[in-house]
């Protein structure tokens, strides 16, 4: 077990010089990250692994990517895809006819090097390219990585990162060079990506987008955080907007009156319609 004062004093060091608040973390999560960095690095004590970070930044960045570790690559979890793509995508589509916006806005917090983000946007663009529709498509990928960002906005990755895409997509989407595919030009234009310290009491852009996808990132989070994001994210979807979470998580609080829950297995819930009595 982590010494209190020690935990504090690493706290207040990550905070002021790389902006992450650990305290919304759960106290778990963050005591195996650091126990395999103590274990790496040869100490014994916490104490004695803070004096390290203040003498050498390098780790001090390695351990940030140490919280920060992201896992993803493209159509993960095909199964949740694939509802995406028979069922939820071609509903959106049919509620933007009767919408007044022609933007479609989707969101993936915790984009990690922007594979998921790609796949929602290949995934729309392909839908709309069939349906002869011509809204205005925009995907945001929201990350508390730097690095993972600029990675994500290169758009290019290893062909072993894309070997689970089916060629029709691969060929339409991505362009070959070498060893590496990269995203067309034309698909990074309805993509952007930025950083977002999901914890944060970041600004809320009421009943914005169609569709929030957060998976496998709340599971690190404490209570309490848990249920201000998940609410924060509720007032940011559109009527009958949809919620995308990872399949070992599972939204808590007062949210869960306002999502009804449309596919159990795959954790997607949308929101609930409340009409205003006068």
């Amino acid at each position: 077990m982590i010494n209190n004062n020690s935990h504090n004093t690493l706290r207040i060091l990550i905070h002021k010089y790389k902006g992450f608040d650990i305290s919304h973390y759960k106290d778990s999560y963050i005591e195996r990250r650091l126990n395999t960095r103590m274990n790496l690095t040869k100490r014994d004590d916490l104490k004695s692994y803070i004096e390290l970070l203040r003498n050498n930044p390098e780790e001090f960045n390695k351990l940030i990517d140490a919280l920060t570790v992201n896992v993803t690559e493209f159509f993960r979890n095909t199964e949740t895809f694939a509802a995406l793509e028979t069922d939820i995508v071609p509903k959106i589509l049919q509620n933007k006819e009767t919408d007044s916006r022609d933007i479609i806005k989707v969101w993936s917090a915790g984009s990690s090097s922007g594979e998921e983000t790609y796949t929602l946007a290949i995934l729309f663009l392909e839908a709309l390219r069939k349906a002869g529709k011509k809204y205005d498509l925009m995907v945001y990928g929201t990350d508390i990585d730097r690095k993972s960002i600029i990675k994500s906005k290169s758009g290019i990755y290893e062909s072993n990162k894309v070997s689970g895409i089916r060629k029709d997509l691969l060929d339409r989407y991505f362009e070959e060079h070498g060893n590496e595919y990269r995203i067309k030009p034309f698909v990074k234009e309805h993509v952007k990506f930025s950083y977002l310290d999901l914890t944060s009491d970041f600004v809320q852009n009421l009943a914005t987008y169609e569709l929030i996808l957060c998976r496998n990132v709340t599971i690190f989070f404490t209570m309490d955080v848990k249920r201000s994001l998940f609410m924060k994210f509720c007032q940011m979807l559109r009527k009958d907007g949809y919620l995308i979470t990872g399949k070992n998580e599972a939204i808590t609080g007062k949210v869960v009156d306002y999502l009804e829950n449309v596919n159990l297995s795959e954790r997607i819930y949308k929101k609930k319609y409340i009409p205003v009595v006068d």
